[in-house]
């Protein structure tokens, strides 16, 4: 292991599991930003020194590929390291690995670090001569990046306010949550018969406690659904494309 990766072990605990016995995407979503903030303050890049220097680091984009799912009471290690740092954004990927080398997937992320005052985003090749140094250049992972999204439905398929549970400590929706509303769409046949593989998340604004908020989708072929979430002055908050798993690679 690189020494600047960080390694971050975990088990499946009853109660973090959906109802196929499998680890749920909610519980995996969140484990993956906590390693990210737990990484970045190894460095002295995490939540509290960015709270008194007055930013705050906003996900830009998520991709989640799996082969498979851990399940109830299996060890599972998630690894995460910065892959590159650019002017405003920053790039970060993950493995999920099991025991005896098993792989479950991968994941990309694109962050920026977001100025609290003036709320535009911070210059990171200034802020981060520590930052570059603990970039892991070179290493890669075997899943396509981030891509365009395209919903072009104006029939809303659900609607629903943004509550207290939607909420973290920034005070807007958490960013797991923009998924799990769209995974909420689909019938439990979905998920028994092979379940999600790959999730791709494009986070465009920020939606508040009240907020209404309107969702849209599409089907395509191979498996795949574009989802887009919409306040109700119209304003993007996030697009989501599922590609759900054929029974046969399950």
């Amino acid at each position: 292991m690189n020494r600047n990766a960080g390694k971050f072990p975990f088990v499946v605990e009853p109660f973090s599991e959906d109802f196929t016995g499998c680890l749920s995407w909610r519980f995996l979503g969140n484990q993956l930003l906590r390693c990210a903030s737990l990484h970045a303050g190894a460095h002295g890049f995490g939540f509290d020194e960015m709270q008194r220097s007055r930013h705050v680091w906003v996900l830009s984009r998520l991709v989640v590929e799996l082969d498979d799912m851990p399940r109830t009471g299996e060890r599972y290690t998630i690894e995460t390291w910065v892959s590159k740092v650019y002017r405003q954004f920053t790039d970060r990927f993950f493995s999920v690995t099991g025991d005896e080398g098993r792989v479950y997937g991968y994941a990309y992320s694109v962050w920026a670090l977001i100025d609290m005052d003036s709320r535009e985003p911070a210059d990171l090749a200034a802020l981060s001569q520590g930052g570059a140094l603990f970039a892991v250049d070179g290493r890669g992972i075997p899943i396509k990046g981030p891509g365009r999204i395209r919903v072009k439905s104006d029939d809303s398929v659900r609607s629903l306010s943004a509550c207290y549970s939607d909420l973290d400590i920034n005070g807007h929706v958490n960013s797991i949550r923009y998924i799990e509303m769209v995974l909420d769409l689909f019938p439990r046949e979905y998920y028994e018969r092979g379940g999600v593989k790959r999730i791709e998340t494009a986070y465009c604004t920020e939606a508040y406690l009240g907020d209404r908020l309107h969702i849209y989708k599409e089907e395509k072929a191979g498996g795949i659904v574009v989802a887009e979430i919409r306040k109700e002055s119209g304003d993007v908050v996030a697009r989501c494309e599922v590609t759900f798993r054929n029974p046969d690679e399950s």
